[in-house]
């Protein structure tokens, strides 16, 4: 086998980590760990590839898409026995958009519990120059020590992998997996575990329903059966030919960080001023009361005639509803809706009188989100607990309007030119409204649907909570039927990435520009700020993507609705 050996560059960097921290194991100085995140990253990204199967005759995907890793010149990949079916081909994409197409080779699933220990290798088809990261050993890991994600969550369903950040809470389970808390779901499995060193530890196998509990295959696994995974074939227990696994070199300097259990101990607490701009609003939605967290802005603007300083709060637009009233220097004080921004499900809400304190927009990170500050750590504050810590996972990204659709419950086809409904749910917003199988679409808000495309398309533009006015003809005679759409439900679903707390937010896609992180904020803790260990102000925590992500909306895109609301000022 050819795999990558610890080169003179892995020794370099090695010394200058141990030269700069010194008493990692002992300490936490975050800065210095960024500064070994990113030398991780840059050295592990390139290589962290998005795979499906590939019919190469039709040219069409075959599977869903899954993760995995290049680990040599050759070509080998290491991914999960689960996705992995040997003798068959895949597109391989790597983060620089490049594809290329592999076939499976071997894997190990024991005949008893496929589950187990879900080890399989894949090789792309041909020669070529592939980006590859160095295979670490699992025998090497420690309890607590750092470890690194880059792999393709499915629900965000992006071309390029998102990072995320955790520590090692056991290097052997019963089952022999590796156990850490990278955040994984759908569509990471296969993917790789990196440690400090930008080395190949583990691969993403298996989660439970806590967000800590993920489960990892061991890299060692790899190297002691390499000769038997070369070949394209199903083994149910672990192969006779074994290959020496070999020794780690480092193995010794390795050090864990204790600091990483309670990271937010573990961080120098943000002045109170940026703490305290974490506000929890109140306001009735549906006829409910909802809550959510909203960020205080301190912000001078300048009217015709006069200068004004005001409170300005900026929280999640989907869930602040009627009138909203924050508790802040213990008392219940109203807001005023201003404006709403419903691309990016932001609204702007006015204090009054001037609440002391809040984030002032020289605070504000006006930086461009660039490849180097990948795994940088950011820290939300909470109104009511203690701080979230996480890293930037990804780069700028639109996030395309798929699960956050309104739901109207009615089915339709296109019959002798005319859009008719063809199945109505019980008890949805179509059946309650009186829509009846074979009435004819004319209209949605009064746009005529002429076409079957016209239907979808105009869909497609709501959100949960609209209010629609469909116009049909039943028969010879025309209605007018009026309904407010409700919130998809997803079939119910055991997978473990369906049930973790708080669960997903209702509205968290259709945004124009956002990034992700991965903090365990809930739907309600959204609306809150977000800032880097230097205190500057990176946007808001818009939504709660899934299990492993969620999404922010950056201070470039809120300073916009800030900067139009002081030019009506102006106005005045």
């Amino acid at each position: 086998m050819t795999i990558i050996k610890n080169t003179f560059k892995t020794t370099v960097f090695l010394l200058l980590f141990l030269l700069s921290s010194h008493s990692y194991g002992q300490s936490f100085h975050p800065k210095k760990l960024e500064q070994t995140l990113l030398k991780a990253i840059e050295k592990a990204y390139g290589a962290s590839v998005r795979i499906w199967g590939f019919d190469t005759l039709k040219k069409v995907q075959t599977s869903a898409q899954f993760s995995g890793v290049v680990v040599s010149s050759e070509g080998h990949i290491l991914t999960a026995a689960h996705v992995n079916q040997p003798g068959n081909t895949y597109l391989v994409t790597f983060p620089n958009g490049k594809s290329h197409i592999a076939k499976g080779l071997g894997e190990i699933e024991f005949a008893e519990n496929k589950n187990f220990p879900d080890v399989a290798v894949m090789k792309m088809i041909g020669e070529g120059i592939w980006p590859q990261a160095e295979m670490g050993w699992s025998s090497s890991l420690k309890v607590d020590e750092l470890c690194l994600s880059i792999a393709y969550p499915e629900t965000l369903n992006q071309p390029s992998p998102t990072i995320r950040f955790g520590r090692i809470t056991d290097k052997k389970n019963e089952f022999g997996f590796v156990q850490s808390t990278c955040i994984m779901e759908p569509g990471d499995s296969g993917g790789p575990l990196f440690d400090y060193l930008g080395r190949v530890i583990a691969l993403h196998s298996a989660i439970g329903i806590v967000e800590d509990e993920n489960y990892e295959i061991p890299v060692d696994l790899y190297r002691k059966y390499w000769t038997a995974l070369n070949i394209p074939k199903t083994y149910g227990s672990f192969p006779s030919i074994e290959d020496a696994i070999g020794n780690d070199p480092h193995r010794s300097p390795i050090k864990n960080s204790p600091g990483l259990k309670d990271k937010q101990l573990s961080f120098v607490p943000l002045p109170t001023q940026l703490k305290e701009s974490c506000l929890r609003i109140s306001s009735v939605l549906n006829g409910k009361e909802q809550q959510v967290n909203g960020t205080l802005l301190s912000v001078f603007a300048r009217s015709t005639g006069s200068d004004i300083n005001s409170s300005l709060v900026i929280s999640k637009s989907s869930l602040i509803g009627d009138h909203p009233v924050i508790l802040a220097e213990n008392k219940s004080l109203v807001l005023k809706v201003i404006s709403r921004d419903s691309e990016n499900d932001l609204v702007l809400l006015q204090a009054l009188p001037i609440i002391k304190g809040g984030v002032q927009l020289k605070q504000f990170n006006r930086d461009s989100l660039s490849f180097q500050k990948l795994g940088k750590f950011l820290i939300s504050p909470q109104s009511d607990h203690h701080d979230q810590i996480s890293i930037v996972g990804s780069l700028y990204f639109k996030s395309p309007k798929r699960f956050s659709i309104g739901y109207l419950g009615a089915m339709a086809t296109f019959k002798e030119s005319n859009i008719v409904i063809t199945a109505v749910q019980p008890n949805s917003p179509a059946g309650v409204s009186g829509i009846e199988v074979g009435d004819r679409i004319l209209s949605i808000n009064g746009i005529a649907i002429n076409k079957p495309e016209d239907y979808g398309a105009e869909l497609v533009k709501f959100w949960p909570y609209d209010h629609l006015t469909f116009r049909i003809k039943r028969l010879d005679s025309f209605y007018s039927k009026n309904l407010t759409l409700d919130v998809f439900k997803a079939p119910l679903s055991n997978h473990p990435a369906e049930q973790f707390p708080g669960g997903k937010s209702i509205r968290r896609d259709g945004f124009s520009q956002v990034f992700s992180h991965d903090a365990k904020i809930k739907p309600d803790e959204c609306g809150g700020p977000v800032f880097d260990i230097n205190n500057r102000f990176c946007g808001i925590n818009i939504a709660r993507s899934s299990r492993t992500t969620t999404l922010v909306i950056p201070a470039a895109v809120i300073l916009r609705l800030i900067e139009n609301y002081q030019s009506s000022l102006k106005t005045r």
